[in-house]
């Protein structure tokens, strides 16, 4: 089979996952998730690095022993061994978003639930809900994760599902007859979870790629074939249908517009085709006389369609309804942020605390990116976890930031900017990670929440209002602490929270780690037609997860994020200026 990075990971997070569940040594756990993190954001196949020697973060013999099986066999001897030990009705429940193996793992351990019997008779007794920590609410959570665990075909995170989807177009853009491959359908959308993949296929031999795709992903795998169409299952550790459209290369533009979506939007631009006497299909506009379809074309690119009914392109992350087509809508299109808006990443990790690469190699793929400036931002010192900074390893710290930056600055060209900054963990009583002191060394100071998820409302807002009103506070990063598929953010006011950015003139993460993707789209709309200020960064913990930004930024339009309302949208003087308005005091330089 071919194994890609995206599979060997996903073996490395079921390890940690079952191991987590089974209550195994915490070491362990971290350590597959950490090395799963690295393998999936690595820019070379992992089998060769491994072959050339070449040394992975976070990766030692046992592991690395792991990964060479995977890439070998397809398969993993110890998640196997583990799988045997968990219950399946557990692993159905792994699943569900929100539902993780910490708390599956007391399920087991405490309750003794190994079947979907007991667990369906612990729920009715209501026997869950009398678990410290867990009560009424976390009850009906796994009472729905029961109900959701059985839909044959569930909803996955677009953290998953993208870079599968890119690898399979990638596989079929090879086949030969195949002139371009693109992902279409809620994935293009960009979705937060989505059920399938959808992709849009240009060829003229649309009977010779079906037989291609056949072979290339093996036949019995195949659900249906023909000269419009391939279904077929595609097997990622879960069972994925893919549907690939076929197209004529002149009406590409029309077919992956309807293979886009959504239903809505595809309803409406039908409306206005009709009001112009014209009818819209996959194959193109054409006249009420038309022999053949698509002949008020040709479309080989969406933006021919949307022209010849007289509207601008919509942007596919715009597409989920049919309010797009409101004039006030249409007119913001144009001042929204966009890639090459971008002018740094204002948010990542090193090997000083939880990253897979240093300094100088975060700066250089950024630079490579075209960007301007980055902000170093390391975890602070009660997150051990991920291996926070003391305040003296953050001092030091600074100083190796401001090293690299002085050696980037030396080999010429346009300046490149190093902030050295910190992702500071905002305590349970709102208080700082790192004392002023501290804090007024740095350039850059993100503060988050990480722990005491469970608070309740009132006091998680309090908490992050302190920190909003703190004078050296930048940014607050991903706001809500939701991990899509994973665990649902903490209950916290957001229009309180919104409302103090904007008094503070402080700024709101949008974070683009597609697990996050925090702000919310409806939140993160809110913030930016309130004023505040957005920072659309990665959380990048490698090189390969810079990579994100692209998406992020298309999240932040599905938002309707203007860029004059994006931090890292500011050049770097202007960057700076506003850091040294806020702080009353210019920043080092």
């Amino acid at each position: 089979m071919d194994v890609t990075n995206r599979f060997v990971a996903r073996i490395l997070e079921k390890i940690a996952d079952y191991s987590e569940l089974l209550g195994e040594n915490e070491f362990k756990v971290r350590s597959f998730r950490r090395a799963a993190q690295t393998i999936e954001s690595l820019d070379a196949p992992v089998g060769e690095l491994m072959d050339r020697g070449e040394a992975i973060p976070g990766v030692g013999k046992g592991i690395a022993a792991v990964i060479r099986e995977v890439i070998e066999t397809g398969e993993s001897e110890l998640l196997k061994a583990l799988e045997a030990k968990v219950p399946k009705v557990l692993i159905r429940l792994l699943a569900v978003p929100g539902i993780g193996p910490k708390t599956v793992g007391r399920l087991l351990r405490e309750l003794g639930i190994d079947s979907e019997v007991k667990l369906e008779a612990a729920i009715r007794e209501q026997k869950i809900r009398a678990l410290s920590g867990f009560g009424a609410k976390t009850e009906r959570r796994i009472a729905e994760a029961l109900r959701a665990a059985r839909d044959p075909n569930p909803r996955h995170p677009l953290a998953e599902m993208w870079p599968i989807a890119r690898e399979i177009c990638r596989r079929i853009e090879r086949l030969p007859g195949v002139e371009r491959c693109e992902v279409a359908g809620s994935l293009r959308r960009v979705m937060e979870t989505v059920k399938d993949v959808d992709l849009a296929v240009a060829t003229r031999v649309p009977e010779r790629v079906a037989t291609a795709i056949r072979d290339a992903f093996g036949p019995e795998r195949i659900e249906a074939a023909g000269p419009q169409k391939v279904v077929f299952i595609y097997d990622a550790l879960w069972p994925i249908p893919v549907e690939v459209r076929f197209f004529r290369p002149e009406a590409f533009g029309a077919g992956l517009l309807y293979l886009t979506g959504s239903k809505a939007h595809n309803i409406a631009l039908r409306q206005r085709a009709r009001a112009m006497e014209l009818r819209l299909s996959e194959y193109g506009l054409e006249t009420e006389e038309a022999e053949a379809p698509g002949d008020a074309g040709p479309f080989p690119e969406e933006a021919d369609v949307y022209t010849r009914l007289g509207l601008p392109w919509i942007p596919p992350e715009l597409r989920d309804t049919a309010e797009v087509f409101h004039p006030e809508r249409l007119d913001r299109i144009e001042s929204l942020i966009g890639p090459e808006d971008i002018q740094g990443d204002l948010h990542m990790h090193t090997r000083a605390s939880d990253g897979g690469n240093t300094i100088e190699e975060m700066a250089r793929a950024a630079r490579a990116r075209g960007y301007r400036y980055i902000a170093i931002t390391d975890h602070s010192a009660s997150l051990k976890v991920a291996g926070g900074l003391s305040p003296e390893r953050l001092l030091q710290h600074v100083e190796a930031v401001r090293e690299v930056e002085a050696k980037l600055q030396a080999e010429g060209g346009e300046p490149f900017y190093l902030l050295a900054g910190t992702e500071m963990d905002i305590l349970a009583d709102g208080s700082l990670d790192y004392p002023d002191a501290v804090l007024e060394r740095l350039d850059f100071v993100i503060a988050s929440v990480h722990t005491a998820f469970r608070l309740d409302r009132a006091a998680m807002t309090a908490r992050i209002l302190r920190a909003i009103e703190h004078p050296l506070v930048d940014l607050i990063a991903h706001p809500t602490g939701r991990m899509i598929g994973r665990r649902e953010g903490y209950d916290v006011d957001l229009d309180a929270v919104i409302g103090a950015a904007v008094r503070h003139g402080k700024a709101l993460e949008l974070n683009a780690s597609l697990y996050r993707l925090d702000l919310p789209a409806p939140a993160l709309e809110q913030a930016a037609r309130a004023g505040a200020w957005i920072a659309i960064d990665t959380d990048a913990h490698s090189v390969g997860e810079l990579e994100q930004m692209s998406l992020g930024v298309r999240y932040a339009r599905k938002a309707y994020v203007p860029r004059d309302r994006v931090l890292n949208a500011l050049p770097p003087e202007a960057l700076l200026a506003w850091l040294a308005r806020r702080r009353g005091r210019p920043i080092r330089r």
